[in-house]
């Protein structure tokens, strides 16, 4: 089926990223409607290859017309699973692969995820095992998506011990991030990516941080011009980091700040709170940590909480949560060494410590405890 856009006036960027090494690249597309250069693209670089879509059901019954439209006429097997975290294990990875093999899908595999974060990461997950590894484009439909997890080359799936524990790296052959899909977002799935970008400049760019802080009002609106830079310049940032560190032995480690509370919380809660807010969680402990530890001013601490108050984040942790208990859960942090929970410390706002190339650092417990309690309600 042709699609009814008109695809020569489409106002896309392309960014290139060196994935592993300067001889493997691919490409990441941004902007409106560049779901429209998708078959183009299929056709040009997998023209011999038989094509499944795994797509968040959810999407599918929103979109799959126009999901459909920009397939065009290439035959795809349509696999939908549910886009929630419990979708993204052991056992759904085993049920898609069977549903592959059933169908007779071999070494000429292409996978198309179209979805959030939980699905991106099964279907790479997937595409990495397959057959000892098949290629897959990355469509994100969440700003989430789009600005971290479609970016990378990391695949996972959960188990009862943590999330993202049994995994893998590897690389998409592209990525299609398109901002028509953040129109349509619920402004919870909207805030929560907001706070992975708002990481990523904590983290890594005092200027993007500056720049979400003076223009908070056009953002919440969905500004387009606002939302394609801090898109944008949240993804070129992750290019960098990952370019240079494709499996984080060192500088990527950065992108995790945030997320050894953040990845606790939401176990601890049983995935009921969404990543984006237990990550915001993340930044206010680990903010905090980093103050207690005398690595980052109070001012600064304090810049980043009024950030996240004016994007309407939560201030404070539940002071329901059992300190013990979530410190017992960040044992299984995929930083942890040596059975001690470990965390990005920053130094002021856009700038992580490192150490020999270490760019997280184990924190007593009796210190993790007293930031939990400093920011519970």
């Amino acid at each position: 089926m042709q699609s009814g856009r008109q695809k020569a006036g489409v106002k896309m960027e392309k960014l290139e990223i060196n994935a592993e090494s300067r001889e493997r690249k691919y490409p990441i597309f941004i902007g409106k409607s560049a779901l429209d250069n998708l078959a183009g693209f299929v056709r040009g670089r997998f023209n011999d290859s038989r094509v499944a879509v795994i797509a968040d059901k959810k999407v599918l019954s929103l979109q799959k017309s126009r999901i459909e439209n920009s397939l065009e006429d290439i035959d795809a097997l349509l696999i939908p699973v549910v886009g929630s975290e419990s979708s993204k294990s052991r056992e759904m990875k085993e049920k898609i692969e069977d549903l592959l093999l059933d169908n007779k899908f071999g070494r000429d595999t292409l996978i198309i995820a179209i979805g959030g974060g939980v699905i991106g990461d099964l279907s790479g997950f997937v595409a990495s095992t397959f057959n000892r590894g098949v290629p897959f484009i990355q469509i994100p439909t969440t700003l989430l998506a789009m600005a971290d997890a479609s970016i990378g080359g990391k695949t996972s799936v959960n188990t009862k011990h943590g999330k993202n524990l049994i995994g893998a790296f590897h690389q998409p052959a592209a990525v299609f991030a398109d901002m028509d899909f953040i129109s349509s977002l619920p402004d919870e799935e909207f805030l929560s990516g907001l706070a992975e970008i708002i990481k990523i400049a904590v983290a890594a760019d005092k200027s993007l941080f500056d720049f979400l802080k003076q223009n908070s009002a056009k953002i919440l609106y969905k500004d387009e011009q606002a939302l394609t830079h801090i898109l944008r310049r949240s993804i070129e940032l992750k290019k960098e980091i990952v370019e240079k560190d494709p499996e984080e032995s060192g500088l990527r480690q950065i992108l995790n700040f945030g997320h050894t509370f953040g990845h606790a919380l939401e176990l601890l809660s049983g995935f009921r709170i969404k990543h984006g807010f237990a990550v915001s969680g993340g930044i206010l402990i680990e903010a905090e940590i980093s103050s207690l530890t005398g690595n980052l001013s109070i001012d600064e601490k304090n810049e980043i909480i009024h950030l996240l108050k004016k994007f309407g984040f939560p201030l404070a942790v539940d002071s329901g949560i059992d300190s013990d208990k979530i410190i017992e859960l960040m044992l299984s942090d995929k930083k942890s060494r040596k059975q001690k929970p470990r965390f990005v410390i920053l130094e002021n706002i856009g700038a992580a410590k490192s150490h020999s190339s270490s760019f997280s650092f184990e924190i007593e417990k009796n210190l993790i405890k007293k930031s939990i309690d400093n920011c519970k309600k």
